[in-house]
């Protein structure tokens, strides 16, 4: 998969370090670039069109600061992540990759 449109670092690479939730068509998960360390939230949603069109698959890649990195990390339960709604992210759907003003603060299924 192409992450290079992350402006983290010249050559971003990003490893899973936790998944917050997993379900047939959804997954969050806290990832840490290994080129520069930057903590970025990744969603993936799924949405499969069972009458023959189209199927739509969307991520959400947000770049998270140190603090609230560390903080989903050690956190037990699945976090509050309504804080996500103001934070700018990258969006890569099919009409391709752009900034977009916030991601979704919870899975769609």
């Amino acid at each position: 998969m192409d992450i290079s449109f992350l402006d983290c670092c010249h050559d971003p690479q990003l490893q899973a370090l936790r998944v917050l939730y997993e379900s047939t068509h959804d997954l969050e998960s806290l990832q840490r670039c290994t080129g520069c360390g930057a903590f970025w939230f990744y969603r993936f949603h799924e949405w499969v069109n069972y009458c023959g069109g189209d199927d739509d698959l969307t991520s959400w890649y947000t770049q998270l600061t140190d603090d609230d990195g560390r903080r989903l990390l050690r956190q037990g339960d699945r976090p509050d992540l309504s804080f996500l709604a103001g934070c700018p992210s990258w969006m890569d759907d099919r009409d391709g990759v752009r900034r977009v003003a916030g991601a979704p603060t919870g899975p769609r299924s």
